[in-house]
Parts: C-alpha cells; sequence; structure tokens
C-alpha cells in the first residue's frame, strides 16, 4: 500500500511532466513493476502511469517486456478510454506470445467497431493492428475493410492518419517491415 501511495504522489502532482517521470523510471527501473501494477487498476490517475509507461517503452521496451503478459492480460478490464488507448500504445511496442497477440486482436477489432469510444482510442487499436499485420499479411485487407465501414465515424485528422497508415502498410511488400506505427 505504502509503494502504491508513493507511485500516487509521483503522477498526482500538480505540474505533472512526463519526461521527469520518464528520467525516474529510468533511474529507478526496480519501479517499473510498481507502476505496471497500478497503471492496470481502475483508479484516477492509473492513466498517467500507463502514459508514462508509454513514453518510456518508446525508447526502453526492453525494460517492461517482462510484464507484456500482465498488460495483455489485463487490457480488457480497463474502462477509460484514454487509459486503453495509452495502454495499447505501451503493448504496440511489446512482443507478444501468439495467444496475447490472438486477445488483444480481437479487442482491437471490438474497439475499431464501438462507436462509443473516443476515436483516439480506435486509431490506437487500429495501430495495433496495422503493427501485427507486419506478421501477418491477411490481417491489412481486414483492416482496410473495417476501416473503410467505420470511416466515417472519425474526425477528419484522424480518418486521414488511418488512411496514410493502413494504405502504407498494404503497399509495403512482405519483406519491408513498418517502422513504427505506433
Amino acid at each position: 500500500m505504502e509503494r502504491q501511495n508513493d507511485i500516487i504522489s509521483l503522477l498526482t502532482v500538480k505540474r505533472f511532466n512526463v519526461r521527469l517521470m520518464t528520467a525516474y523510471l529510468q533511474n529507478n527501473k526496480q519501479r517499473i513493476g510498481d507502476f505496471v501494477v497500478y497503471s492496470l487498476e481502475n483508479e484516477a490517475f492509473s492513466w498517467r502511469a500507463s502514459w508514462v509507461l508509454c513514453k518510456y517503452a518508446e525508447k526502453n521496451a526492453a525494460d517492461i517486456q517482462p510484464y507484456a503478459q500482465m498488460i495483455a492480460e489485463n487490457l480488457p478490464n480497463i474502462t477509460k478510454h484514454g487509459h486503453i488507448r495509452e495502454t495499447l500504445k505501451i503493448l504496440c511496442h511489446l512482443q507478444l506470445d501468439e495467444k496475447h497477440t490472438c486477445d488483444i486482436l480481437d479487442f482491437c477489432f471490438r474497439c475499431v467497431k464501438n462507436n462509443k469510444l473516443q476515436s483516439s482510442t480506435k486509431s490506437a487499436a487500429f495501430d495495433f493492428i496495422l503493427k501485427v499485420g507486419q506478421s501477418y499479411p491477411e490481417l491489412q485487407s481486414e483492416a482496410q475493410a473495417i476501416f473503410s465501414d467505420t470511416k466515417d465515424y472519425y474526425p477528419h485528422g484522424i480518418r486521414k492518419s488511418i488512411s496514410v497508415k493502413t494504405m502504407r502498410a498494404s503497399s509495403l511488400s512482405n519483406n519491408e517491415k513498418i517502422i513504427s506505427l505506433c
């Protein structure tokens, strides 16, 4: 409980700075597990822990990799849209086994079809689908079909972003890798 209170106090400062928090994790790697556990709860500032972990994972995914299974298994329990988005972005940086990849992929397809979710959350779900599509090219046509069915529900900027990503993913040959969709 004391460790959780410590994390809460770090995440609730008035002048929160995500770069300072990622530097904190870089210097206190033993706290990453505590951040992961807190980020998977449905507490008021758990989304912020996910945001910090997402930014940290951009350069240090290997440090979060041991928690990939835990994150993947707990994603369906997260209820807030922004929190789901940041957790999906973390998962885009991690390697998942086939079972967890399939589970998260199903979750992402449900997100994309859910008109009640924020567009940015659906965009993060598309990013994960396209990332998996690097390994399973048959998913790219399915992602394009779903996007064409749902694109009218997105704001112009997100619609254009997803459109560019899906076109780029489908135009790449099987030997080329998408550098970073997430």
